[in-house]
């Protein structure tokens, strides 16, 4: 007689996770999930009223966990500056320690209902907040050339939610490298500053 597999919350998440990332959330049946863990569908329902639930659980899991490491990063900074390197260097490490959440936390808020969506909206503009809120603590010592905060803290949000698409643990570049090489592309731009010309005697 087959041995019934015991399932929880967490394991229909992390089946959930590994079918969103492979197949998309479109294409992820409720069937398939629970194919995947053996279990009957009204089990799986019994933890999770639908799809989209279990799509906004990961979403909403992943954006607290985020916000727990920026507010951890700031907390532990030794000055403005520091605490955006900590931050930036944290949700960098976090797209690469939760890469298949990651993914989904970035292409498939789409497909929540307006209310979820509101919910994981309110994450992402608190991670916004506090990323503005550092740079213009940086501002005030007067060491930012840029005069959109605006523009600078979405170019951060944005570059750094996109690593899970282009970084591979196998690739020329460890993530911490890539963290360091990607806060330096943020503060220090890519171009080298024009040469002083030399003065003729």
């Amino acid at each position: 007689m087959a041995k019934k597999q015991t399932v929880d919350k967490e394991k229909i998440l992390e089946a959930a996770v590994d079918l969103f990332y492979e197949k998309g959330y479109a294409a992820t049946s409720i069937r398939d999930i629970s194919r995947v863990l053996k279990i009957s569908i009204a089990t799986l329902y019994y933890y999770f009223q639908d799809k989209e639930n279990l799509l906004f659980t990961v979403v909403e899991d992943m954006g607290n966990q985020l916000l727990g490491e920026l507010n951890e990063a700031k907390d532990q900074a030794n000055d403005p500056l520091d605490g955006l390197k900590q931050m930036m260097s944290r949700h960098i490490l976090l797209t690469e320690k939760a890469n298949k959440r990651a993914k989904i936390f970035v292409e498939e808020k789409h497909n929540l209902s307006k209310k979820s969506w509101r919910i994981v909206h309110k994450q992402d503009r608190r991670v916004y907040d506090m990323i503005i809120n550092q740079l213009k603590e940086i501002q005030k010592q007067g060491i930012i050339s840029i005069d959109s905060l605006p523009i600078a803290a979405f170019a951060i949000f944005g570059m750094i939610n996109w690593c899970y698409r282009w970084y591979k643990k196998d690739g020329p570049f460890s993530i911490q490298e890539v963290s360091d090489r990607l806060i330096d592309v943020v503060l220090h731009g890519i171009i080298n500053p024009p040469r002083k010309a030399t003065p003729t005697s």
